[in-house]
């Protein structure tokens, strides 16, 4: 039995519907599947997102785009980071005669770029104007996008589609979020006439949508709410956040490679952190940091033994984490135990010790990257379990 990290598409489609009802029909939702969708395989995230009717999805990168434009998905893809130059855009191309590739303005040199770029295609390319309200992360500042909107009407190869922001910090901080928001609506209202009637305006991140429905506007990107995390990293939230149920589409599995028993006082691992204050049976689990578990939960976490194939039984992890493996507690566990016994060590469960926001709080990290650290090397199972 391989260790290997499942995704639960049902999940990931009821999420999608979750966050549909909650924006509601007339806000439009960009899943956001950059890293390779947070490292869970952007291509079947993005094709079970794209039939389940999602507006648009967004990347970082040209080179992320480019296994969208060699699969089926029929929506617009929008790039986050700041493009160039033509020769960025190779495996694109379609995507760019087609207007389904959307860019993002970031200074008023760009858009110039973008402008020769939309010309050397023969089409007119959908850029969306970046305003930095507080991230600091590139972006136009009031000034920059005035300048901007002057120059618009000399580059006929470019279609302003939209206005966004980003959230700096969503989660812990309503009031600063506020006023990001507020700066976005102002530069809104200031250049009514120089920005079309159909612009979509976006500002909101997951945190946004489970914030508040001010910062929804016309269009919201998510990324971790799809795969199912959000409403319990949140500070200082309203009653009807709790309310929206999203299920976390991920679980890593893995199984006992190695039982083995030892006396009390014998040291645990590397650097002899832990020492055994009793007669001991441990267990090793092939998996380390080398996959993604981190170095920061030895000692600190647990794993999830699948007992008679339905009983869970918690076995706490002993001293450093190690490349390849870890050693876990077998001792408390009454039930027979034995070499290929299966082993969670994040759970799809929400209110289990092994879900991932609490190993994330467990190793000083986060959800975004704990999902991004699991290793290619563990394979994607893709499942309808849910």
């Amino acid at each position: 039995m391989a260790s290997y990290v499942e995704v639960d598409l049902k999940r990931l489609e009821k999420n999608f519907h979750a966050i549909r009802q909650r924006v509601g029909p007339s806000v439009k939702i960009c899943g956001v599947v950059k890293a390779d969708a947070y490292g869970l395989g952007a291509v079947p995230i993005a094709q079970r997102l794209s039939a389940c009717g999602i507006d648009f999805l967004a990347v970082y990168s040209p080179v992320q785009a480019v296994c969208l434009a060699d699969n089926v998905i029929d929506c617009p893809v929008m790039i986050l980071m700041p493009v160039r130059t033509v020769s960025e855009m190779v495996g694109l191309e379609k995507m760019i005669v087609d207007e389904r590739l959307h860019l993002t303005i970031h200074d008023e040199i760009q858009l110039e770029e973008i402008n020769a770029l939309g010309r050397h295609f023969g089409t007119r390319i959908p850029v969306h104007l970046h305003l930095d309200t507080g991230m600091s992360r590139g972006g136009l500042d009031d000034t920059a996008l005035d300048r901007v909107l002057k120059r618009v009407p000399n580059c006929e190869a470019v279609r302003v589609t939209g206005l966004c922001t980003h959230l700096a910090a969503g989660d812990d901080d309503p009031d600063f979020s506020r006023q990001q928001l507020n700066r976005l609506r102002i530069s809104v209202d200031q250049n009514l006439l120089r920005l079309p009637d159909d612009l979509l305006i976006h500002a909101a991140n997951t945190f946004g949508v489970l914030r508040d429905r001010q910062f929804h506007q016309s269009l919201v990107r998510v990324g971790l709410g799809l795969y199912g995390y959000g409403p319990r990293l949140m500070q200082s939230v309203e009653s009807s956040t709790q309310s929206v149920n999203l299920q976390p589409i991920v679980r890593w599995a893995s199984h006992l490679v190695h039982v083995q028993e030892y006396c009390r006082g014998t040291p645990v691992g590397y650097n002899c952190t832990y020492c055994l204050p009793r007669d001991s049976r441990l267990g090793l689990i092939p998996v380390g940091y080398a996959d993604g578990y981190p170095l920061a939960l030895g000692g600190k976490s647990v794993v999830e033994l699948m007992v008679d194939g339905s009983t869970r039984e918690l076995a706490p992890v002993l001293g450093k984490v190690n490349m390849d493996q870890i050693i876990v507690d077998l001792t408390d566990i009454q039930a027979p135990v034995d070499i290929g016994m299966p082993v969670e060590l994040i759970s799809s469960d929400p209110n289990s010790p092994c879900a991932l926001e609490q190993l994330a709080r467990c190793a000083g990290s986060s959800c975004y990257e704990m999902l991004c650290r699991l290793s290619p090397r563990l394979p994607r199972r893709y499942r309808e379990v849910t």
